[in-house]
């Protein structure tokens, strides 16, 4: 053998391992998401703004990847406040300002369905939404960092990828009749045509003068949104 050839071979095998510790350690990708374009909808005292009046774009990208086999997976959030967005205020005393990154691993203590409608009146999920159809949706826990140091740690959190029901303009809306809770028909607001990717902090405790009577908040719409790996079902009409 020449020592080209050997040469050749070492080679390939050093491409062929690192191939394997950086690709087929993860597990093969049941899903994997990425999103752009957020928009922060609502802050503190209201986190819905189903008007749109107080929803505005904000810098930052969310990747998300899940092993179903393994049960195993990872969302990642970053997001960066500017003259735009604003401080986000999560909570009655506190607001996030500069660079924030979430982190919710997927396991098996997670739930993740899909397929399936969810809000509004459904059973899964709150009616401060109204119904939409979920491609994949989940419930994990998220560690929320700013600047690089971790200000809370173990979040409850709800993402999905929905049928958008966020305008252009961020209201909700149909035939120019606003979305409520209240409605007794809360269906027919989703856009068939478009995607988003919701994320919104669902925690344990609550503070009375929060809308919803949650004691942290944050609800985030990614209005750009590209399956890399998952299901090519449409969505249905």
């Amino acid at each position: 053998m020449t020592s080209r050839l050997l040469l050749a071979l070492v080679g390939l095998a050093v491409l062929v391992g690192w191939l394997w510790v950086n690709t087929a350690s993860e597990g093969e990708a049941t899903w994997l998401i990425r999103a752009e374009a957020p928009m922060i909808v609502g802050d503190y005292g209201d986190n819905f703004s189903y008007s749109g009046d107080n929803v505005r774009p904000v810098e930052g990208s969310l990747k998300l990847r899940i092993d179903a086999a393994q049960q195993t997976g990872k969302i990642t959030v970053s997001l960066k406040t500017g003259e735009v967005s604003g401080p986000l205020q999560v909570s009655a005393e506190r607001s996030l300002d500069g660079e924030i990154t979430l982190v919710s691993p997927i396991d098996r203590s997670a739930t993740v369905r899909d397929e399936i409608f969810i809000h509004g009146d459904t059973g899964t999920g709150g009616a401060e939404l109204p119904r939409t159809y979920a491609t994949v949706v989940g419930w994990s826990r998220f560690d929320v960092f700013v600047d690089g140091a971790r200000v809370y740690e173990a979040l409850s959190g709800e993402w999905a990828l929905v049928q958008a029901l966020r305008q252009g303009d961020g209201a909700i809306r149909q035939s120019g009749l606003v979305y409520s809770p209240l409605l007794r028909d809360k269906g027919g607001f989703a856009d068939v045509e478009r995607s988003e990717f919701l994320l919104l902090f669902q925690p344990d405790t609550e503070d009375s003068e929060n809308r919803p009577a949650d004691d942290v908040a944050l609800h985030v719409v990614f209005t750009e949104v590209t399956i890399e790996v998952g299901p090519v079902n449409p969505l249905p009409g």
